[in-house]
């Protein structure tokens, strides 16, 4: 038996230490045990006692010896200390062999890719759940695609031909100003591990993170090329690419929907996901057409960044990034936090009708409901009792958590709903 139902690594950092805020309410209610870890004991014992951990484990993480050992102790870890390049696969490959659950925050497509060939038939065996990509970026729009895909299936009997989301403008509070306040650091950190290390074009493959022997890669290119001009049939006109990264989220619901027809659920290889992102808070009248393809426009050139094999373009990119982006471990002050409130809208369509569902969430989504969510999710993986499904592997996060559980996001400011269904 496990010594730890949750271990939070990395939580000296800022991210961490919201994760440690909200694991001291929510593990009081569940009842469960988590500690917090690290490099050096000094520097975790004083966050025991101010959030009232069980306990603090210091371990290097980035040596076998020290992953072996920390995932030992828990039932899953949280891994917080990014970035995840480089670093983080000794104790994926730890949990993977010990059958120990993993969450992290990486929307490092290079260190997902390979963490998927070196350990999914590990864990697989093993019964863990390896869940990385599982903060803002792409927990809600992964749950939230494969809500959609399982209703559209319950009521038409058929997968839909389409999913699309929206999420809401995110406009700070009053008075809050600077890229720091927008954009969380361990962002800026993925932005900075593609830029020096992903010469794969990963980034521009919707099929990037699927079974290296799937088949139907070449259909599901074809059916969802990224495209990032506004178009007629999406949710909102003149709606923009999700920022700050729209060639994650396509790659990571394109793995749930693969890893479902490894399970022989029948969903189509020619659905066409879109998300999108409402421009309605920032630009109006006539300047929303041009501000769309203007985003357009920078997402594509942000595209070509991470695929061109030139150094020198992706050299001044990463530049521009060290000086104006947050640094990992910073974050916006902590009185801003809550005052945040972003929303997410989808519709999965086809030719027999429509349904909907929204997410309704509050606080800063890099930050404050990453956190949150970040340490739900850790604790329904931990609860044997939870009604999350049957699954192993290197998975998505939807698909490690299974929509059975969307309810229980609502103690993280997240709240689900689905209005009725559309003809």
């Amino acid at each position: 038996m496990s010594e730890f139902d949750v271990i939070v690594l990395g939580a000296t950092g800022y991210t961490g230490q919201r994760v440690c805020e909200y694991l001291a309410r929510r593990a009081l209610e569940t009842g469960q045990r988590w500690a917090v870890a690290g490099r050096r004991m000094d520097t975790l014992s004083p966050l025991v006692e101010r959030f009232g951990a069980f306990g603090a484990i210091a371990a290097d993480c980035t040596q076998t010896t020290g992953a072996a050992d920390l995932a030992a102790r828990g039932r899953i870890i949280a891994n917080l200390a990014g970035p995840y390049y480089g670093r983080a696969e000794p104790l994926v490959g730890a949990c993977a062999a010990a059958g120990t659950h993993y969450l992290d925050l990486t929307g490092e497509l290079i260190f997902v890719r390979g963490i998927i060939d070196r350990f999914d038939a590990i864990a697989r065996a093993s019964g863990a759940r390896i869940a990385p990509v599982a903060g803002y970026e792409a927990l809600p729009f992964d749950l939230m695609a494969l809500a959609l895909l399982e209703d559209y299936m319950a009521r038409y009997g058929d997968s839909p031909a389409r999913i699309d989301l929206l999420a809401g403008a995110v406009t700070p509070p009053p008075g809050v100003t600077g890229l720091g306040e927008m954009i969380s650091g361990g962002t800026a950190e993925t932005m900075r591990v593609m830029l020096e290390n992903d010469f794969s074009g990963l980034s521009l493959d919707p099929t990037a993170l699927n079974p290296a022997d799937d088949l139907d890669r070449d259909a599901i290119r074809r059916a969802m090329p990224y495209d990032m001009t506004p178009r007629d049939d999406d949710l909102e006109p003149w709606s923009t690419p999700i920022f700050p990264g729209p060639f994650l989220h396509p790659a990571v619901v394109n793995r749930t929907f693969a890893l479902l027809r490894r399970e022989q659920v029948p969903v189509s290889t020619g659905i066409l996901y879109r998300e999108r992102m409402s421009s309605s808070a920032v630009t109006t009248g006539a300047m929303r057409a041009p501000a769309a393809y203007a985003m357009a426009a920078t997402a594509s050139a942000m595209g070509w960044l991470a695929n061109t094999p030139l150094r020198m373009p992706r050299s001044l990119m990463k530049n521009m990034v060290d000086r104006f982006a947050p640094s990992p471990g910073a974050g916006p002050s902590l009185e801003h936090l809550d005052l945040w409130h972003w929303t997410l809208r989808g519709r999965a369509s086809g030719a027999q009708g429509a349904v909907e569902i929204t997410l309704d969430a509050d606080g800063h989504p890099g930050y404050r409901t990453t956190a949150n969510m970040i340490g739900e999710a850790a604790l329904i993986l931990a609860d044997p009792d939870s009604a999350k499904p049957d699954r192993a592997g290197v998975l998505t996060p939807a698909l490690a958590l299974g929509t059975a559980v969307l309810d229980r996001f609502s103690a993280a400011g997240m709240r689900f709903s689905r209005p009725a269904v559309t003809a």
